[in-house]
């Protein structure tokens, strides 16, 4: 016997409820409409990228003007969820970024976000290596070609919370949420978009797919091809001396070194008592062993740069980036599903964006006015991928 499906006739549907789902999902239920979420977890969850505790922000994006809007509106309204929610969703420790002005150097993040900042009006101090190595004595590893970004209106935004709030403001606008639900089709029909999943149908005029990782098997066709998946980890070491790395002296850390081949570490301040110091480097193939002194990652990017730090590993995460070939969001209409709207990839970079994205892409849906999203279409990758 075929089991009995539910049926549910929405608005808008929204597959994936990471930042980006959660942030469109809260949008799109508070202007109106019936609106239904669907994650195949119970998010904020460990599996995607919306996930760990913090996640960098920084007004001055080097990855490009057309990403300005999506970041200062994010501010904005990060500014009024606190206020309006008493909600602890962002610290602002200020953002640190550092590169090397030596004439060899093959990275620009430094010279790009500089000039961004300073096309845009954009509060920031300019650092020289002196500078650096007299406000920051915990960097040892700076070098007299290396001159620093301080960006203080940044920081970084806590994840868990935000994913949270946003969920619960949907929810409270009448939202409905399922979790525990993976979309195993989607078709088109007269008038919308048909998701099929176990023990559910959902028939909406318009669907938004923000699913991250998962969105290449979910979609197939020229997707798989188009967006890649790749496996990150960040290694939380004690800190000796934590007053030392604790917000208010130490920032939100971007630290392009020439060293290990221009690698970026990212660092977060020490919080709390039984906290360490948490460090991100992209790309990183280790496997982290809990306690073992002589880790590689500790060896290789933590004790040559910095000081205080002890090689004992606390805690050791796990998160996936879903990346295009150019490192850029993905905002764009399904070429061949009418009212299916795609919501990927962030490539790394996109949780500073969220707030702003999600409100821009209810608004694309509702039929109201929205900034350029040229930038981000899927035609820029057309004459490179196969069709589905």
């Amino acid at each position: 016997m075929t089991p009995v499906q539910t049926v549910l006739e929405v608005d808008y549907a929204v597959i994936g409820l990471g930042v980006m789902g959660a942030s469109t999902l809260c949008f799109l239920a508070r202007s109106g409409g019936k609106v239904v979420g669907i994650d195949e977890y119970s998010p904020p969850h460990r599996y995607g990228a919306s996930h760990g505790g913090y996640k960098v922000t920084r007004e001055a994006v080097a990855e490009g003007p057309a990403y300005l809007h999506f970041v200062r509106r994010t501010n904005e309204l990060l500014r009024d969820f606190e206020r309006r929610y008493d909600a602890d969703l962002m610290q602002r420790t200020g953002t640190l970024i550092i590169g090397s002005e030596a004439p060899d150097s093959s990275n620009s993040f430094l010279h790009d976000t500089v000039r961004i900042a300073e096309e845009n009006d954009i509060a920031h101090e300019v650092l020289s290596c002196r500078d650096l190595r007299k406000r920051y004595p915990q960097l040892i590893g700076v070098e007299d070609e290396d001159a620093g970004y301080f960006e203080p209106g940044a920081g970084f935004i806590r994840p868990e919370p935000l994913l949270n709030l946003q969920i619960a403001l949907a929810k409270q606008a009448g939202a409905e949420v399922l979790q525990k639900t993976a979309v195993k089709r989607i078709t088109p029909f007269a008038g919308g978009v048909e998701l099929e999943a176990e023990g559910v149908r959902i028939r909406a005029r318009q669907v938004v797919v923000a699913a991250g990782r998962w969105t290449g098997e979910l979609l197939g066709g020229q997707f798989c091809p188009l967006l890649s998946v790749s496996r990150q980890r960040t290694f939380t070491f004690k800190a000796l001396d934590p007053v030392a790395y604790q917000a208010g002296r130490f920032p939100t850390l971007m630290w392009f070194r020439e060293g290990v081949g221009g690698a970026c570490a990212t660092v977060f301040p020490f919080e709390g008592s039984a906290g360490g110091v948490k460090f991100f480097v992209a790309d990183t193939e280790v496997d982290p062993h809990i306690g073992l002194s002589e880790d590689r990652f500790f060896r290789h990017h933590v004790e040559p740069f910095f000081g205080g730090i002890s090689p004992e590993l606390r805690t050791s995460e796990t998160c996936f980036y879903t990346s295009t070939p150019d490192h850029g969001f993905l905002l764009d209409w399904h070429p061949d599903i009418p009212g299916l709207f795609l919501v990927s990839a962030c490539s790394g970079h996109g949780f500073k964006h969220a707030l702003g994205v999600g409100e821009a892409v209810a608004a694309v849906l509702g039929g109201r006015s929205v900034p350029d999203l040229s930038a981000f279409s899927l035609g820029r990758f057309s004459t490179n991928l196969p069709l589905g």
